[in-house]
């Protein structure tokens, strides 16, 4: 085996799928962050909820980094129309529940304070 040859035909390309489903996904966590900070929200998936509470740097980590571990392996096989089916529907999922969470912000934020 050569030096090299694994990586030979391999490129750093990200559709414009990919990279929506990344920031989609930064949003996300941002916004989640956002609302358990104001206790406006619980985190229901145990795993995260878990990781938020032990420290909310450990809940963005670990969302971003679950997420864009699983955005590797599709994007490593790219090539499988399945894949790039995954990518993309991925990518919309995380536009509705990024438009899910501007809907429950602009409903907080017409409703403030949340006292009076």
């Amino acid at each position: 085996m050569q030096a090299g040859t694994w990586t030979q035909g391999a490129s750093f390309y990200m559709s414009p799928a990919s990279v929506a489903l990344l920031m989609l996904n930064l949003m996300d966590g941002l916004f989640t962050l956002l609302f358990l900070q104001l206790g406006v929200a619980e985190e229901l998936n145990p795993v995260m909820r878990a990781a938020y509470e032990h420290s909310p740097l450990l809940f963005m980590f670990s969302k971003l980094l679950i997420v864009n571990a699983g955005l590797c392996l599709l994007c490593l096989h790219r090539k499988l129309k399945a894949s790039r089916f995954a990518i993309r529907a991925g990518a919309v999922v995380y536009a509705i529940i990024v438009v899910y969470h501007l809907a429950f912000l602009a409903h907080l934020v017409s409703h403030w304070p949340f006292g009076a």
